[in-house]
């Protein structure tokens, strides 16, 4: 478990679930700072503190905008040792860099238009790129691990054409599926159709598609989204469920 990409609610039990060992995590890649998206990261935090991890967690993540802090604020607002943290009691995490325990250390990332690229190891680079959630400063991600590549979407509306760059030629899009085709207007401006995503694959000469992030609206209408998405796209399609591996090559 090298990366983790958005740390909703629900997640670390999971994580521990699957066998992956905390320890072997170099990075939490945060999509935006949404609470469903960002809520486990003290979770994560704390059960590291019975691991014998000794080697720093990097978190990265967008920058602020509206009413959203920044990557490197969000983390200080919880771990940092002032009295008006969350949990200052973690802070030893965050304020002591000489200190026994592991240390936190955010980055805040703010693409634009281009692709931010970072070589987290000689066999893994991370990619971002924005893209549009509503208001939301929000991020895709795309981490390439030897000739292996997987892009996360996160939530977005598709309207600015950024991930199809990112995406290019991916192994694998995972793409959130939180809406469906006749979805209102505001709901659109938050999140991308079915028909919407498809054309980004298309776009993308993506090789297979994983639709994930079901909600109420788009969980009961599965088959569906599969023979709208299928008006654009002919490649494989997989349904997220919990636990699933899929392997990339």
């Amino acid at each position: 478990a090298s990366i983790l990409v958005d740390a909703g609610s629900g997640s670390s039990l999971n994580f521990e679930k699957s066998g992956a060992n905390f320890n072997d995590l170099q990075a939490i890649l945060l999509s935006h700072l949404h609470v469903d998206h960002s809520a486990a990261l003290p979770v994560y935090v704390k059960a590291g503190y019975f691991t014998q991890r000794d080697s720093d967690l990097l978190v990265f993540g967008p920058n602020r905008g509206g009413r959203f802090p920044s990557t490197e604020e969000f983390v200080a607002a919880l771990f940092s040792g002032k009295s008006a943290s969350a949990y200052p009691y973690l802070s030893d995490n965050f304020d002591q860099p000489n200190g026994d325990e592991f240390r936190i250390l955010p980055f805040s990332i703010d693409p634009g238009t281009t692709i931010w690229h970072r070589n987290l190891t000689d066999q893994i680079k991370l990619s971002a790129i924005a893209v549009q959630h509503g208001s939301i400063p929000a991020l895709a991600w795309r981490v390439d691990i030897a000739s292996c590549s997987v892009t996360f979407s996160g939530d977005f509306n598709a309207s600015t054409g950024h991930l199809e760059q990112l995406a290019k030629n991916t192994d694998l899009l995972v793409a959130h599926n939180a809406i469906p085709e006749d979805a209102g207007e505001i709901a659109n401006y938050l999140h991308a159709t079915p028909s919407k995503i498809a054309r980004v694959v298309e776009k993308s000469l993506t090789k297979r598609l994983l639709l994930s992030h079901f909600m109420n609206r788009t969980s009961q209408v599965k088959e569906l989204t599969q023979k709208q998405i299928r008006n654009h796209y002919r490649g494989e399609i997989i349904l997220a469920q919990d636990l699933m591996l899929i392997p990339l090559q």
